[in-house]
């Protein structure tokens, strides 16, 4: 049962799958790169004074972010080792597929921080009526951990040799991908990290799937709180909980596009790493 298990495991993909997985992820790659690219010049180029709020300082941090790994995951399999099994478009070396792997995955950590960053500024905000004297502090953090952090944990895995072919991109895993759990195959690349890697990925996906939306809820049931404040207010109180309550459902709404923009990040990532 073992080697019949061994043997389907061993089936290649199709010449279509190979090709899929070369080229399925270049499009959205490409739009998310000259989107960023956008939002960059729109912020400083177009309207530079909305930098003087932390919260487009960050959208801006964030978009930068989003840059490299954009590349990296245009550039797919043309980083991976020239002569990959199974892998249309390999023409790179262990180097480039090291560096992609380095970039896709250090920036699969910075992304979230920043996105999480977004909607932490935004609740300060909201609890302290935008007064950014108050909360600003958070920013040189923010930065520090948005780099700092990933990085270290990236240099984990690259000098362990543990960015290899996974997929349609270079990412953390051994090589031949799956030698870690199949007796018949010895691992060619990648040191044993312990836990590490299931760490770090469950880290990322709370980062993703759980955080930003849990704060977004957190914003909705505060706007409902301020909406039952205006009621019971008069006069020149009942006008600013009324404005305060306009810019909170400006940011809620902000808020929540940017969540669906930065789940299709995550979804292109999950189909990248297959």
């Amino acid at each position: 049962l073992n080697h019949a298990s061994h043997i389907h495991s061993m089936i290649p993909p199709t010449t279509t799958q190979q090709y899929a997985l070369a080229y399925a992820t270049k499009p959205f790659a490409a739009m998310s790169f000259l989107s960023s690219c956008y939002m960059i010049y729109y912020l400083v180029f177009k309207e530079p004074e909305k930098l003087q709020r932390l919260y487009h300082r960050l959208v801006l941090a964030m978009n930068v972010a989003l840059l490299p790994p954009s590349f990296a995951f245009f550039w797919g399999s043309w980083a991976m080792p020239r002569g990959t099994p199974h892998r249309i478009g390999a023409v790179g070396t262990v180097d480039t597929c090291t560096a992609q792997g380095f970039i896709a995955w250090m920036f699969a950590m910075t992304v979230p921080i920043y996105y999480g960053s977004l909607v932490v500024q935004a609740f300060l905000g909201v609890k302290n009526n935008f007064k950014e004297e108050k909360y600003g502090f958070i920013e040189k953090w923010v930065h520090a951990t948005a780099y700092i952090v990933p990085c270290a944990i990236t240099a984990v895995f690259a000098v362990t040799e543990n960015f290899n072919p996974n997929g349609s991109v270079c990412w953390a895993g051994k090589a031949p991908r799956g030698c870690e759990t199949d007796p018949y195959v010895d691992c060619q690349r990648g040191q044993d990290i312990g836990k590490l890697e299931t760490i770090v990925g469950l880290f990322v996906i709370s980062l993703y799937l759980f955080f930003p939306p849990s704060v977004v809820i957190a914003m909705c049931l505060w706007i409902k709180k301020s909406e039952k404040k205006i009621l019971r207010s008069s006069g020149l109180q009942a006008v600013r909980e009324s404005a305060r309550k306009e810019m909170m459902h400006s940011i809620a709404k902000q808020i929540s596009m940017y969540l669906v923009s930065f789940w299709s990040i995550f979804v292109l990532t999950m189909i990248a790493t297959g």
